[in-house]
Parts: C-alpha cells; structure tokens; sequence
C-alpha cells in the first residue's frame, strides 16, 4: 500500500514539476531576421552595444570596416550598402541585415527621405566598433 501511494504522490509531483518548466517554442513569422551569422566573440567580458543613427537622403557615408558584425534594423527608408567590390545590398525599413566583418563598406541613402536606422553590436569592451578603411 506505501509503494502505492508513493507511486501517486511522485507522479504528483512530476506533473506538476513539468508544468511549471517553461515550454519551448517554435519560431514564428514574427522574426524581423533570422540567421546563422559566419562568427560572434567569444571573451570572458562582452559588451552589447545597441545605437540609433539616422541617414539623411543623398548622404555618403565613409568607407569602413567592422571587426564584430553589427545587425542593423531599418526602422524607416532604405538603407544601401555598397561594397568596395561593387556589390549593393538594399534593406527595407521593416527589414534588418547583418553587416559583414572585416568587408570594406559604406552606408548610403539614395532615397527622397531619411534613413531610420537601429544598429546591434556585441564585441569585446575594447574593440571599436568600426574602423576606416585602410588607404589604398
């Protein structure tokens, strides 16, 4: 009879326990991006950077290289970025992009209305965030 309510009593328990972990969840559609990124640091400090920046129509930006991937968001316009070796993505507002490391770029606004950008980084403490590209 003690074996049997033992038997009760952790089966009690068990479902209860389970209850209470949380319950893992399939992606949805509601991903703004979702993508396997070629490498993030690894240290024992990280610092999670998260920066506003807004481009204003016909603006040019530096060309530039980043040591850590950024992942940009668009909040509004369409962000272009050219590559020094002639390739252009284009990024929707609405639409986020991870940025390539150690990639000569620079960010363009070839639209009629400012660019509306969130810009994620997460590196080392004393690793910029950018560098200018080097003089060639």
């Amino acid at each position: 009879m003690k074996s049997i309510i033992l038997v009760c009593a952790f089966a009690c328990i068990a479902s209860v326990a389970q209850a209470q972990q949380p319950v893992p969840q399939t992606p949805g559609p509601n991903f703004v991006l979702k993508q396997i990124t070629p490498t993030l640091p690894t240290k024992e400090q990280l610092e999670v950077r998260v920066r506003t920046s807004t481009i204003q129509p016909g603006a040019v930006g530096q060309w530039h290289t980043h040591p850590t991937p950024p992942i940009v968001y668009v909040a509004e316009g369409t962000l272009s970025v050219e590559r020094k070796d002639g390739e252009t993505v284009h990024t929707q507002a609405g639409q986020a992009v991870i940025e390539p490391i150690n990639t000569i770029i620079r960010a363009t606004n070839k639209g009629q209305t400012p660019v509306k950008l969130v810009i994620f980084q997460v590196s080392p403490p004393e690793v910029p965030e950018s560098q200018p590209a080097p003089s060639q």
